[in-house]
């Protein structure tokens, strides 16, 4: 926490607004020309103009130096408003992601740089997320058709759900004539001395050919003082599961990079998981993390939740399989071998914790008890989790005590029932079979729906 409050008085020196992952930190959304500074900003176009001559305007683009240097001048971007509301909690529990990615290391180390040449459009990134293609054979609850080539089919197929009317979505290139992935591997031999993380996204990487030219490349000409992430649903066809544990457990022997780091998500347990997460088997999952994990001791895999109206009702077991993977895992070398994110689903507002009614408080108050009664420093078996962990999830619950206006409230409400009614028609699923201890809810669910 001092360490936070370091971090965000040092950042405050130049604006209460401003935030380092504007500039060391991009999402390269190649598939649709588009990106963004963080996973919380929606994404915004690259022009092709822009990267004549100029590969690195993947990340610098004009608007983006714009939103720059509103930050310097005090004004809070609009995109970055899941910062802004938790640091309108005015709790200092309550940390924003503009603090916490601010802090890192990497971003950190250009503070003086960026403090004196804010509007850089050759600037390289420190940390860079990539994809490649949408193609994707899941077809999450909370996603869409710009992440999910199977979510683009479905509305093909049945149309858009009555409350995405008019959703923008964006045009997707092939992947062997896209103007975008060209420029990325134009700018890829230098952007790549100068990374500290590269992390390939999706869709799902490990249907992307891209993916594994990245891995080989990276055999043939190592970057030993790169972190290599790479995120997979862990549900590809085998055979690709198989090449890749094998290109990674290669890179991890010859040390062609700093260090390997698998991320996956699940945001529940069991057929909740499964549910929320169509696409995914729950049992093929957790065999596919343990096989990871088995097969080099240094790779980490890292679960990214999304957590949703939806995870609350078993995150606790889910807490807990956790903890049984890295006591089975953990080594010297890797004293952590499964970690996990705790993030709070924004969008679309029917899936979000804020829906929820008041009974649900004393749940997520569990869960933040669990978290705290399993720190890590107090485990003999040295499994658990830490402080970050703790303010991740407590910002939750502060959040849905925060709650939203009551008319907002009912309407989204409404929508959670139309959504899943209409979600479990087309995929076969019953949600009142899957969440029967959410029946008291559903039902409220349906009332707003019959009267707003």
């Amino acid at each position: 926490m001092s360490n936070y409050s370091d971090v965000k008085k040092k950042l405050d020196t130049v604006s209460s607004c401003f935030c380092l992952a504007k500039w060391t930190t991009v999402t390269l959304h190649l598939e649709s020309g588009t990106n963004h500074s963080c996973h919380h900003p929606k994404v915004h176009d690259t022009p092709v103009e822009e990267l004549v001559g100029n590969p690195a305007a993947l990340h610098n683009t004009k608007f983006k130096i714009q939103q720059r240097k509103g930050m310097i001048e005090g004004n809070r971007p609009e995109e970055c408003g899941y910062c802004w509301n938790v640091e309108d909690l005015k709790s200092e529990s309550a940390i924003s992601d503009r603090i916490i990615k601010s802090s890192a290391p990497y971003s950190m180390a250009d503070y003086e740089k960026i403090k004196l040449n804010p509007y850089d459009n050759k600037l390289v990134p420190r940390y860079v997320e990539a994809s490649f293609s949408n193609t994707c054979q899941f077809k999450c609850s909370y996603c869409s058709a710009n992440f999910s080539s199977s979510w683009a089919e479905e509305l093909e197929k049945h149309g858009q759900y009555h409350n995405r009317h008019g959703e923008n979505y964006m045009k997707i290139y092939k992947e062997d004539e896209n103007p975008y992935i060209k420029a990325f591997w134009e700018w890829w031999p230098d952007l790549k001395r100068d990374l500290d993380t590269f992390r390939i996204t999706g869709g799902e990487p490990l249907l992307s050919p891209n993916t594994f030219k990245v891995l080989e490349s990276l055999l043939v000409n190592p970057e030993p003082n790169l972190s290599l992430n790479i995120n997979s649903n862990l549900g590809a066809p085998e055979v690709l599961v198989n090449k890749f544990i094998n290109l990674i457990g290669q890179l991890s022997a010859t040390k062609s990079v700093r260090e390997l780091i698998i991320y996956t998500s699940i945001d529940a347990f069991g057929a909740r998981a499964e549910y929320i997460r169509h696409g995914l088997k729950h049992d093929q999952f957790w065999n596919n993390v343990d096989r990871l994990l088995s097969a080099d001791e240094r790779t980490q895999v890292i679960i990214m939740c999304t957590f949703n109206a939806l995870s609350i009702t078993t995150y606790v077991e889910l807490l807990q399989k956790i903890c049984e993977v890295n006591e089975k895992h953990k080594n010297a070398n890797r004293p952590v071998p499964l970690e996990i994110d705790i993030a709070y689903l924004r969008h679309p507002f029917h899936q979000t914790v804020n829906i929820l009614t008041d009974d649900y408080i004393p749940q997520m108050e569990s869960i933040v008890k669990f978290i705290e009664a399993n720190q890590m420093h107090q485990s003999p078996k040295g499994v658990g989790f830490h402080n970050l962990h703790t303010i991740k999830a407590t910002r939750i619950l502060e959040w849905m005590k925060k709650g939203d206006s009551p008319a907002s409230k009912r309407r989204n409400q409404a929508d959670f029932y139309k959504f899943f009614t209409e979600h479990d028609r087309r995929r076969n699923k019953n949600f009142l079979e899957t969440f029967p201890e959410m029946d008291k809810f559903w039902n409220y669910c349906k009332q707003m729906a019959e009267t707003v």
